[in-house]
């Protein structure tokens, strides 16, 4: 499972599926607070692409549940082997509505609150093509991680810039040899029935820190604080078996445009050789 919630790394391992369900509770620093929901499906093709599925939501405190769109993301680690730096390539569709608050990145200027009718909002589009250059690197269990964000509007042909970082310690139970090929990170089944911890081992707790922001457009590049938002907090995760994990992430608001505090909560599941069973 990838530790961070909006940062990118590295590819689903070959012929695995990752399952997951994420949830935000959002204290808006305009309007009402609500709860966002997101449903994530991840397919790695070979080693170094992987393709993705996912679907959003949210709940505004007062309004009834509403949908806010479909997003189809590929990503390609563009080369084979572990360097001091390793690159990843992310391209994303996004078939969103004005309604949609889940916070998958953070880009351009200004909050992203709901301020007008919900009615209305939903029946607005909201298409945006996204690309990522994801660098990232892995100190044996440590991982550092890179991502420049460019969202380019489909309807107003416009592009917002954001960011997200992050350092994480995976847990030492489900730690893996990083200098191998990717595609070992889910051949760890024989190592991890035998030396299973227990249930309430810190081996199985991983933790970090993650911080996302904007970075404003084309027509204003960089860090402009007061009106972009920006997010940091800790993140967590823990190995509940070798296929379930979940994740944590208390983060607070940095500037005057940013919510004030977002609870992270994801939980995943990992289906290893979906299409090819290995030979007993």
């Amino acid at each position: 499972m990838d530790p961070y919630f909006t940062a990118i790394n590295r590819p689903v391992p070959q012929d695995t599926m990752m399952i997951m369900l994420l949830s935000d509770f959002q204290l808006a620093r305009t309007g009402r607070n609500f709860f966002t929901g997101m449903g994530m499906v991840q397919y790695g093709l070979t080693s170094r692409w992987t393709v993705g599925f996912m679907a959003e939501g949210q709940k505004i405190f007062g309004l009834p549940i509403t949908y806010g769109g479909l997003r189809v993301n590929s990503y390609l680690r563009v080369f084979p082997h572990d360097h001091v730096l390793n690159f990843t390539v992310y391209g994303e569709y996004e078939g969103l509505n004005e309604a949609g608050l889940y916070k998958m990145e953070i880009a351009g200027f200004g909050g992203e609150d709901l301020s007008g009718p919900l009615a209305e909002a939903r029946r607005t589009p909201a298409r945006t093509f996204e690309q990522r250059a994801i660098v990232y690197h892995d100190w044996g269990r440590t991982n550092l991680t890179f991502n420049f964000i460019n969202e380019t509007g489909l309807d107003t042909v416009n592009n917002n810039f954001g960011y997200a970082w992050g350092v994480f310690r995976q847990p030492a139970w489900m730690a893996m040899d990083t200098g191998k090929d990717m595609a070992g990170m889910a051949g760890m089944a024989g190592m991890a029935d035998k030396s299973a911890p227990s249930v309430f081992s810190l081996r199985r707790l991983g933790y970090g820190l993650e911080m996302i922001g904007a970075l404003g457009n084309t027509d204003r590049f960089g860090f402009d604080w007061p009106r972009q938002q920006q997010y940091v907090g800790p993140a967590f995760s823990y190995a509940l078996s070798r296929h379930w994990g979940v994740q944590v992430e208390p983060a607070i608001g940095l500037s005057g445009v940013s919510d004030t505090f977002v609870l992270r909560v994801g939980l995943a599941y990992s289906i290893d050789h979906l299409l090819h069973r290995p030979a007993r």
